[in-house]
């Protein structure tokens, strides 16, 4: 039977994702609220509603829950410059997960295709990477886990859209010992670092901290092209790591494109454990 989920009866669904979620390296460990305000009512950095419209069914057998999908309008698109266009929008599978072998995947796309036929949703994407839960730090694409539900995506007309590579570094072991002459500072908001050297700024990075949470996700990390190939990355990566880890973090992760080898050498060289291949999807 397939049954809408809402808001303050979600507890079960809740539960079904911590029991199905161990080989998916960005669903965190965060607790029940911090969860449930993420699917439901997720905001984007600003404040603004990541969705205008959003709904959550599950397939449910002799009371236990097999599968769920959640699906929505987004509050907004982006355009060719990568802006934000609140007069456009998406549909978006955010969400999709089964048990195999319980045949209750149809059922569950097609409550999708159903909505985005009514609404008029010619083109529509499934694990869009931005509109992801913002309690596993945004992480929207498909990790590799679960690609078994690619061959019930192209049924439904979805292709690969993108690739990414997920990579996570522990802190609490294996630290490299403190980088002399490398500094750096917080902006007001915790999330913007600027790496200096003898006074000099030289870089920076993005930093996400997941709530409820002792994992930090980097957004990104760059160092002034004028001094690249001087090993500053690295030590300004160790520093970042010295001062997490300072800061109770026991884990930072981030990920990078498939095609970007560059980047997936940097952060091995710096400790960094390859997690797998995450993938979004779109229609024609």
């Amino acid at each position: 039977m397939i049954q809408e989920i809402l808001p303050d009866k979600s507890k079960e669904l809740f539960n079904y994702c911590l029991a199905t979620s161990v080989n998916t390296p960005y669903y965190y460990p965060v607790n029940f609220e911090h969860w449930q305000k993420s699917m439901f009512s997720d905001c984007d950095y600003d404040g603004h509603p990541l969705f205008s419209e959003l709904k959550t069914f599950a397939f449910v057998n002799n009371g236990a829950i097999k599968g769920y999908i959640q699906w929505g309008l987004s509050s907004f698109s982006f355009n060719e410059n990568g802006e934000k266009d609140y007069g456009a929008k998406y549909g978006v599978i955010r969400a999709l997960h089964y048990m195999q072998n319980t045949k209750c995947e149809t059922a569950l796309l097609n409550k999708a295709t159903e909505y985005f036929d009514m609404n008029n949703v010619k083109k529509r994407h499934a694990f869009f990477h931005y509109l992801g839960m913002s309690c596993y730090a945004r992480q929207g694409k498909l990790h590799e886990s679960g690609f078994y539900m690619e061959e019930l995506l192209r049924a439904y007309s979805f292709q690969k859209e993108h690739e990414n590579v997920y990579f996570s570094r522990c802190l609490t072991e294996n630290l490299p010992a403190d980088i002399p002459g490398i500094t750096f500072a917080y902006s007001g908001d915790q999330q913007s670092v600027k790496f200096s050297r003898d006074g000099e700024e030289i870089g920076g990075c993005e930093l996400y901290f997941v709530p409820g949470s002792k994992v930090c996700f980097l957004k990104l990390i760059c160092i002034h092209q004028s001094l690249s190939h001087q090993g500053l990355g690295t030590k300004c990566m160790y520093k970042l790591f010295s001062d997490l880890r300072q800061k109770g973090y026991v884990r930072i992760d981030t990920d990078t494109t498939d095609s970007n080898v560059h980047a997936q050498k940097y952060y091995e060289k710096t400790g960094f454990i390859n997690r797998g291949i995450m993938r979004s999807y779109c229609t024609d």
